[in-house]
């Protein structure tokens, strides 16, 4: 494929299109933001505008998003797996090689459907009726493909989208919002929509904060004499200004959409949902996709779209779970009384129900005094394949009757979810249990019962453990799904394409077997940072006095381990300055080793070095968030954290948190300490910027729990069908599952360029060279082993203190690299006659959400993300948040006047290989910075550098002269 490089700031794709020119005026790109137009790279067939000077690894990445969606329009679908490590700027990446390509495709159907125009014979003899001879064919354009009617919509609507839809989903509503930030910089804007539950988007202030706050929604829209004031004003916050092109809210968050449907009273929740059909980029949680369920009752569409999954990481996990089900035996007797009272209003619809539900309880009845045992006070029986249809059978739950009682099921949802409907139905936690029942044996009897092997049908009797006592004997009956690619395979086969994204994909060899995807593209991106200078990771095998420290089961409870770890941590607080975080394998060990100390009083002396905070269990967020806010007080606020609470806040904090809390309340600590675990909340999505974690402590390896009945039923599927179905063995896939949350946890250390931190690893298991086998390739290189652990802290205290001078060498560096940039492209367009504009207004987000406009005081422009972060650092102490900080320039209306911009081609190979993995070295020239294991070329007649890559594609870069 042969490209032109291209220098214009805004061409319409003229060499596609065939146009005239155009102005070169921001404006002139459809679906873009004048205020935040920047430079344009041309990669593939297509010009991306992104806000900074890109690094090598944001190239590479784009690159890839842009072959993949080429690659998936000309054979009908391709897929991708892309890993960039933290900070890298890869959602930024993403956002802006997508959404360029979806305005291209747009820009190119628009020429297509014009060039296969040509006059109707029948105008001859009745031009008026026939358009004046000039009616385009009634024949299918290559945008058609994407316009199959699907569940959702009538296939009269599906005709309007020009270009397929993007789904961007990640875990958390926190992480949308951070994607949404980083939306904010691109220069794009199209119609958008992001969509979340009543629990966020609610503004009803009578149905607000409610547990079952799904069901009185449902109940008020059905009362026609009070109704809900809200939803009948959904078309106000539909229609709200602010949302509009060129609105303050046009590319907005959740909050922003709350707060229109406040100053409206309109209903956000319905609003966003509204918005959704029409909108070209959505966001959403994962469940919006995954869940089949979640997925119909949302009526998302994903019919020839793009879906991308971001912190896609435990993607295998959540397909595995949507696929899943567990109902407590009390549950269904609920259910069953519910169906009963039913039956008489209508018996064909909710008679075979019941009886479901009744033979169901009845199998359970007859099968709970007969299950193994399996631990103290747990006793299980499993069944998969043909045992397991057999035992179903004994429930009157047939394949052959299946069919019946599902159309049984949707006639009974449809009706509790009709907002019209005024008959007796459903309430909303019935509809929820019924819907994951049918969704579960939808599975289990799909494609002719060829998934009966992937499930196991369980049955379980435990004590149920409350916090602080035992509860009664609980029986829950369980239908688990052991192969994610059940549930993975109808999401790529409805899609365009699947983009899998993550900082710490690795290992990545599990993800093609398990969801089973072939993957057409795959990219492990460098880091940002030179790992040697700004990150110290070390393997400490041994603490003081020589003690092994091993967290296996076989040591963990040996006091010795338990005393010399928390030694350990205690002369390592005192090396490293700021924040540390601490995780463990699991909340058992954790509360383990901390009993310890208090009794040893090892836990005191942890807390004069740093402030310790303690990450609670379970799903409480609002706690969660109580810890976190202590967390940062204490490093950011001289050490003497203020623990308000907000006076609407209605629950109770535990036990655990009280202590930790009082805990931190010292004056004469350095920085705090955060325990935390491996896989828990604290590992996922947070960003702990700069002091916030100077150090990432891993307390052994964060295996899952053998204890685990689904663990143990997954090795053992794995190891069945390892050769048919070409799955990992057990023993692969489960060290595959550690390797991922250490790396994720890891992650957290390093945020930006010029970040730097420890990472330790506190296990003598670490040594062995399979342990460390799938750490992350950009950090695994730099791992460092030590035998004694005085050797080891000597070694730490160097590097905490050495390397604020070589970053800010490094900073000094890249302003003066940035410098000579600016000189040379000021001196070009003094030579094209372009005038250039030297002052931009940045605008700053403080910890509080309210903005704050500094205006830059030197005449420059900050034309790289390296610009960015010498500023963000050099104004470390006027931003107290280190954890929020970023700088959004879309708020700021600036002129542009034309001027040639250096532009970059990046010329796609149509042989896309597998697997491309890019190397970066540090800026050397502030011109550039990508380095290959390809060879190098220099071009003397257009002072171009020429590289290229391992797949043969070629990126060229610099400056015309």
């Amino acid at each position: 494929m042969t490209l032109t490089f291209s220098t214009h700031e805004n061409s319409l794709h003229s060499s596609l299109l065939q146009f005239p020119q155009v102005p070169k005026m921001a404006s002139a790109i459809p679906g873009t933001n004048p205020r935040t137009s920047k430079t344009r790279y041309r990669i593939g067939d297509i010009d991306v505008e992104f806000p900074y000077q890109p690094y090598g690894a944001q190239m590479a990445f784009m690159s890839r998003v842009v072959s993949t969606l080429n690659r998936a329009v000309s054979d009908g679908h391709c897929h991708a797996l892309l890993e960039s490590p933290t900070g890298t700027g890869k959602s930024l990446s993403l956002l802006c090689s997508i959404l360029a390509w979806q305005q291209s495709y747009k820009a190119k159907n628009m020429y297509t459907n014009l060039s296969h125009s040509k006059p109707n014979p029948k105008a001859m003899t009745d031009p008026k009726g026939h358009g004046g001879g000039f009616v385009p064919e009634e024949e299918r354009s290559s945008a058609q493909q994407f316009e199959k009617p699907g569940p959702s919509q009538s296939g009269e609507n599906r005709k309007k989208k020009a270009a397929p839809t993007i789904y961007y989903a990640s875990r958390t509503h926190s992480q949308i919002s951070q994607v949404i930030r980083e939306y904010r910089k691109t220069s794009y804007r199209v119609t958008m929509a992001v969509l979340a539950s009543r629990k966020h988007y609610c503004t009803n202030a009578q149905v607000h904060g409610r547990e079952n706050i799904d069901e009185e929604c449902k109940l008020l829209l059905k009362d026609r004499a009070v109704g809900c004031v809200e939803f009948k004003n959904v078309h106000k916050v539909k229609g709200h200004p602010s949302l509009q092109k060129g609105g303050c809210h046009e590319a907005y968050d959740i909050e922003d959409l709350v707060k229109v449907g406040k100053a409206v009273k309109g209903c956000s929740y319905y609003a966003a949902r509204s918005m959704s059909e029409d909108a070209e980029l959505v966001f959403c949680p994962y469940n919006y996709i995954i869940n089949p369920v979640i997925r119909g009752a949302m009526e998302v569409d994903i019919q020839g779209s793009i879906v991308v999954l971001d912190e896609a990481h435990n993607i295998e996990d959540v397909a595995r779970d949507a696929g899943s089900v567990d109902i407590d035996e009390e549950v269904l007797n609920k259910l069953q009384m519910e169906l009963e009272q039913l039956c008489p209003l209508d018996v064909l619809v909710y008679q075979p129900l019941y009886e479901m539900i009744q033979d169901l309880l009845s199998w359970i009845e007859r099968r709970k005094d007969k299950l193994e045992k399996r631990e103290f006070q747990h006793f299980v029986s499993c069944w998969t394949g043909d045992k397991a249809l057999r035992e179903l059978h004994e429930a009157n739950i047939s394949q052959q009757c299946f069919p019946i009682l599902l159309e049984c099921a949707t006639k009974a949802i449809k009706a509790a979810t009709d907002k019209e409907s005024e008959v007796p139905h459903l309430s909303g936690m019935a509809v929820v249990i019924l819907e994951g029942l049918f969704s579960s044996l939808t599975y289990f009897f799909s494609r002719n019962g060829s998934h009966m092997v992937d499930y196991q049908l369980a049955l379980q009797r435990y004590v149920k453990r409350d916090v602080g006592h035992f509860g009664d004997w609980t029986h829950t009956f369980s239908l688990w799904c052991l192969n994610p690619a059940v549930v993975f395979q109808d999401i790529a086969n409805l899609s365009l394409s699947v983009i899998l994204t993550s900082g710490t994909l690795s290992p990545m060899n599990s993800f093609s077997s398990e969801l089973g995807l072939k993957f057409g593209s795959t990219l492990e991106a460098p880091h940002v940072i030179d790992v040697e200078s700004q990150v110290w990771p070390a393997i400490i095998s041994t603490g003081p006095h020589n003690v092994p420290l091993n967290s296996s089961y076989k040591t963990a409870d040996e006091y010795a381990f338990q005393d010399a770890l928390g030694k350990s941590l205690e002369e390592i607080f005192k090396s490293v300055p700021g924040g540390c975080l601490v995780f463990f394998p699991s909340y058992k060990l954790m509360g383990k080793l901390g009993k310890r100390w208090r009794e040893t009083g090892q836990w005191s002396l942890l807390n004069e070095r740093k402030s310790l905070f303690v990450e609670p269990g379970g799903g409480d967020q609002e706690e969660f968030e109580f810890v976190l806010k202590g967390y940062y007080d204490s490093i950011r606020r001289g050490n003497k954290p203020t623990f308000g609470r907000n006076k609407g806040a209605n629950k109770k904090l535990t036990q655990s948190s009280f202590t930790a809390v009082k805990c931190a309340q010292k004056n004469n600590t350095d920085g705090a300490a955060l325990l935390a675990v491996c896989r828990g909340k604290v590992s996922e999505g947070i960003d702990f910027t700069d002091d916030n974690a100077r150090a990432v402590i891993i307390v052994g390896i964060p295996f899952p729990n053998m204890n685990d009945i689904k663990v143990s039923l997954k090795k053992k599927y794995n190891d069945t069908y390892r050769s048919s179905k070409g799955f990992l063995s057990g023993n692969e896939w489960y060290c595959h599952q550690a390797f991922r949350a250490l790396n994720q946890a890891a992650g957290r250390c390093i945020r930006h360029r010029f970040d730097y931190g420890a990472v330790i690893l506190l296990d003598e298991r670490y040594k062995v060279g399979r342990n460390t086998a799938y750490v992350s390739k950009w950090l695994k290189k730099s791992i460092r082993q030590y035998e004694r652990f005085d050797m080891s802290m000597e070694e730490l205290r160097s590097f905490f203190s050495n390397v604020k001078e070589r970053v800010s060498k490094k900073m000094v560096s890249v302003s003066q690299c940035s410098d000579t940039r600016k000189k040379i492209i000021l001196s070009m367009d003094h030579d094209k006659g372009f005038t250039r504009l030297k002052d931009q207004n940045l605008d700053k987000s403080d910890h509080q959400g309210q903005s704050k406009t500094y205006e830059g005081k030197h005449n420059s422009i900050l034309t790289s993300q390296g610009d960015l972060d010498v500023l963000r650092l050099s104004r470390m102490d006027v931003y107290a948040d280190h954890s929020k900080d970023f700088i959004s320039i879309e708020s700021t209306p600036q002129k542009y006047t034309r001027y040639a911009n250096p532009s970059l081609s990046i010329a796609l190979s149509d042989a896309d290989p597998d697997i491309s993995i890019v190397k970066e070295t540090p800026c050397t020239d502030g011109i550039f910075s990508t380095c290959s294991p390809g060879s190098i070329i220099k071009d003397e007649k257009s002072c171009s550098t020429s590289t290229t890559l391992n797949d043969g594609n070629r990126i060229i870069f610099g400056y015309e002269c």
